[in-house]
């Protein structure tokens, strides 16, 4: 019985831990605000020199129009270059992206990867002052490079994360998935940044200083979760001016939301492998680091332990049900957890969010919840394979 009970303490502690370490920085998050400038500041700023990379596998339907918009920055056009890292597009689509006044790439590996993609294209560019990498369905505001650039020169930041958000909510998968999004961006960026931490990269919409960038990416041949290891590697250096991570809320990159439970499953398998590699290869050297003062190494490790909010969530679920088989107190205590974690997250939630829609889409929770289940037993595909998530909307809707 003694052996039962040990079991049980141990899981409760952990799943306390887990709601206690989002419940802070969905608190901190309330606190964050974000800087607006004029047209007029912007402009203002001593322009640097941008090159966008945009890795395209097997990118077909998005690429064009994702090149299209990005050519529509409120940016002098002589001072940003457009690089597409073609990895296996049709004939058709490389034709129609030669008209374009961008630079094409080609790239093909035995197993590709962005991280082979990004290095390849490192080697074949000419050096500029600032690097953003987009994904392939990505569209950006027109003021993007402008807001940027002022981050960089005037702020001084030399690795930035901008603010990506839905570009579709066409279903509730969509919405559910936009809302994981911003979630994301409450704890993980403005919460961190309000408590004096690196904000977390997302793998897309990071703009960095172009040696910095490239120095880092050498190193790194990762399968998925580059920005992982990305992130480990750039928190580590302390040779860097700005060893911190900023968080751009104001520069917005739109995003292409999962729409289908199958692409879902597919696009959370990749994550949770990232995560699983991560945490057991990072644990031993997030203990040295923290025993050397660096707490944020050791906070990006602790993030790898813990368990996606979507499985915490519905396993609190499950087991405040089946918590009175062991007694009220058991109960009392997971049921506070469980509410504990709801409140959080709606605290979190940006207001745009709290609507009628978003309670109807709730009613795809289960259905999301047996899908990172089935992704949480299938991390060691994403060991062997890129796992891509396949994209279809190039419209911002």
């Amino acid at each position: 019985m003694w052996i039962l009970t040990i079991f049980i303490s141990f899981i409760l502690g952990y799943l306390t831990l887990s709601v206690s370490y989002y419940g802070l920085f969905c608190v901190a998050s309330l606190f964050f605000k974000t800087t607006k400038y004029t047209i007029e500041e912007l402009e203002a700023v001593k322009k640097s020199s941008f090159v966008i990379l945009l890795p395209a596998y097997k990118e077909d339907g998005v690429i064009v129009d994702t090149v299209q918009n990005v050519l529509k920055q409120n940016y002098p056009k002589e001072l940003y270059t457009i690089a597409v890292l073609a990895d296996q597009l049709q004939p058709e689509t490389l034709e129609a992206l030669h008209q374009l006044p961008v630079q094409v790439i080609e790239v093909k590996f035995e197993k590709s990867t962005k991280a082979k993609s990004l290095n390849f294209a490192f080697q074949h560019l000419k050096e500029h002052d600032i690097a953003v990498i987009l994904d392939a369905d990505n569209h950006i505001e027109a003021d993007f490079l402008l807001k940027s650039n002022l981050a960089y020169v005037q702020g001084g930041h030399r690795i930035i994360q901008a603010h990506r958000t839905a570009k579709n909510q066409e279903n509730d998968m969509a919405q559910l998935d936009a809302i994981s999004e911003e979630l994301n961006n409450s704890m993980f960026r403005t919460g961190h940044q309000v408590l004096g931490l690196p904000a977390a990269l997302i793998g897309s919409g990071m703009v960095m200083d172009f040696n910095i960038y490239r120095e880092h990416m050498q190193a790194i041949d990762a399968i998925g979760g580059f920005d992982k290891e990305l992130e480990l590697s750039l928190i580590k250096d302390k040779t860097l001016p700005h060893n911190k991570i900023y968080y751009l809320n104001d520069a917005m990159v739109y995003d292409e939301k999962v729409s289908d439970a199958k692409v879902f499953g597919r696009q959370r398998t990749r994550w949770i492998s990232a995560q699983i590699k991560y945490g057991v290869k990072g644990a031993p050297s997030g203990l040295v680091q923290l025993l050397k003062g660096n707490f944020a190494y050791f906070d990006k490790v602790l993030q790898f332990w813990l368990p996606p909010r979507l499985l915490l969530l519905g396993g609190l679920g499950l087991l405040t049900c089946l918590s009175p088989l062991l007694g009220l107190p058991y109960f009392i205590y997971t049921a506070g957890l469980f509410a504990s974690l709801i409140l959080f997250l709606t605290l979190a939630l940006p207001r745009k969010f709290r609507t009628y829609k978003t309670l109807y889409a709730f009613r795809k929770l289960p259905l999301t919840f047996f899908s990172m289940l089935k992704a949480l037993f299938n991390f060691r595909k994403g060991f062997k394979s890129f796992l891509p998530t396949p994209h279809q909307h190039s419209q911002k809707k």
